[in-house]
């Protein structure tokens, strides 16, 4: 009987694994299809990473950007001794520069921790600041971003445009 018992046991955990993904393993289409078309820029300097940038173009994401004369970005920074005070962190410190095709963007809005939109980055901590950055649609196939650091030199993201 104890071993009818055990090996009822292991058919039904060797047969368990074969079932239909559903509930908790259900994959989330659309966080894939963000990460596909995700990207990330660091500046180092002396092996430390001064500024780090993660990039994910929602036109080809989101069905509302889809078919917007815009280029939209959803962008987490991290700056190594960023300002402190709002005015002057993230995005917008006064050593930091963003660029699409030599363009500066058009808006840059900054999101809040219950924005849905920050559920989209891939890599979320409390000391990175989550932006929606809107660049003018790129007349090129290809869209070039570049974060540059005063101090510490420059680094380029390269999308396709959809």
């Amino acid at each position: 009987m104890r071993y009818l018992f055990i090996t009822l046991i292991m058919l039904t955990l060797a047969t368990g694994g074969c079932t239909l993904k559903n509930g908790l393993f259900t994959p989330d289409r659309v966080a894939q299809k963000a990460l596909t078309h995700t990207r990330k820029a660091e500046i180092f300097n002396s092996l430390e990473i001064k500024v780090s940038l993660i990039a994910t173009y929602l036109n080809p994401v989101l069905p509302e950007y889809e078919k917007r004369d815009k280029a939209f970005f959803l962008m987490s920074i991290f700056i190594d001794n960023d300002f402190e005070e709002p005015s002057r962190y993230g995005l917008r410190n006064p050593d930091i520069s963003l660029e699409m095709n030599g363009e500066k963007p058009l808006e840059i809005k900054e999101l809040k921790r219950d924005d849905p939109l920050r559920k989209l980055a891939p890599i979320q901590n409390m000391w990175s600041h989550y932006y929606l950055v809107t660049f003018a649609k790129p007349q090129s196939p290809e869209m070039r971003i570049t974060l540059k650091s005063r101090r510490y030199g420059a680094s380029t993201l390269t999308f396709s445009a959809e």
